[in-house]
């Protein structure tokens, strides 16, 4: 099924014996648009301990009672390794996340992600910190883990022109993947006006200066379904 980002935020994470917290941010490949790690507050159960889990760790999303269900038990996520705070995730940590919950016994190897589609791992980035400095792999520059929040908000362009800004993502939780962007209109004033597109359609993003750039003219892009509000979107895309 297809969900909004923005709407895991008001969701509880769940262990098999009991609540976790909450979606605290989500991370995304910024090349692939996949979803690597979902980000928990744990501070009522768990202060003082990030912890990060891998789309592997889902049962599934249970839309009716708000909950993502995850196949571990508290204790299993108490003892997990630690997660430093600071900006850099050190592959060491990301090699003992793996091992602890099994996720892949190395980062070069496949990793299966919910529904069983197959990704290829290669160096997981760690979330954005509060600084505006971009995060880079310094040995794949091009392949970063970026926070779903860093780009809500984001101008969005075409080749010769605005579009608006990025209002939401859609991704589907069979593969937990990012599908669809969702643009608010440059021309929503008193009423909001939404676009979708593909991910696929987009060809970067400047990250340091809050841009993204899809691909098409602005006369195309414009072209596309115009949408009063996200429900019908979802709905269009079923």
């Amino acid at each position: 099924m297809l969900f909004y980002t923005s709407q895991l935020k008001d969701y509880n994470i769940v262990a098999t014996d009991g609540e976790l917290g909450k979606v605290k941010d989500l991370y995304v490949d910024d090349q692939k648009w996949d979803l690597r790690y979902v980000s928990i507050d744990t501070r009522k159960w768990l202060p003082g301990k990030k912890v990060l889990l891998s789309p592997t760790s889902f049962v599934g999303v249970n839309e009716e009672e708000k909950k993502l269900e995850v196949k571990y038990d508290k204790e299993t996520v108490r003892n997990s390794p630690d997660v430093p705070e600071e900006s850099q995730l050190s592959r060491e940590t990301e090699q003992r996340l793996e091992e602890y919950y099994g996720w892949g016994p190395n980062l070069a190897d496949p990793v299966i992600y919910g529904g069983g589609q197959m990704a290829t791992v290669n160096l997981i980035r760690t979330p954005q910190p509060t600084t505006t400095e971009p995060l880079y792999d310094p040995v794949n520059p091009e392949d970063d883990l970026r926070s779903g929040d860093e780009v809500i908000g984001f101008r969005v362009h075409a080749n010769n022109g605005k579009l608006g800004n990025v209002a939401d993502f859609i991704y589907d939780d069979a593969h937990w993947k990012i599908r669809y962007v969702v643009v608010e209109s440059r021309d929503s004033i008193l009423n909001t006006k939404y676009y979708v597109y593909n991910t696929d359609k987009i060809e970067s993003a400047d990250w340091l200066e809050g841009d993204l750039y899809i691909n098409g003219s602005l006369e195309t892009l414009e072209r596309a379904e115009l949408f009063n509000n996200k429900e019908d979107i979802v709905a269009s895309l079923i």
